[in-house]
């Protein structure tokens, strides 16, 4: 990733989190990838997908699995906020959706190939997510 793509990843991700303290690095030894770490401590790692030209990320965090309610809190907590929700899905018994208000964010859901007991939350980033914000 271009040192540009970390700034704009970090200052999106900075509000978005509600955290000044997140930051993006590059990855040491992959160039399509980035971690995302809060103080010295790893939150999150990012996927750089390139296709056909339209740019977009992928965020991926692990989440100790527990009870909708309880992954309800860890996700406010997550994005020091209680505007954000965890809203199960109508259809689907193995995930969750997660709202910012009216803003959907991405999906948490328990996948078989990682760790037992974890959920995986994964937010996708588009290009144009990045855009500062206008005041």
């Amino acid at each position: 990733m271009q040192s540009t793509e970390i700034e704009r990843l970090t200052a999106y991700l900075s509000r978005l989190f509600n955290s000044p303290d997140m930051v993006v690095l590059q990855h040491p030894e992959e160039e399509d990838q980035a971690l995302v770490v809060v103080g010295r401590e790893f939150f999150a790692r990012i996927d750089r997908d390139d296709d056909e030209g339209e740019l977009s990320y992928s965020l991926c965090k692990e989440i100790p699995d527990a009870p909708h309610e309880e992954l309800d809190e860890a996700i406010k907590t997550m994005f020091n906020s209680k505007g954000v929700e965890l809203r199960k899905r109508p259809t689907k018994k193995d995930s969750a959706e997660v709202y910012k208000g009216d803003e959907f964010l991405g999906v948490l859901y328990d996948d078989d190939e990682e760790a037992e007991g974890m959920q995986i939350f994964n937010m996708a980033i588009l290009d144009i997510d990045l855009e500062p914000e206008a005041d």
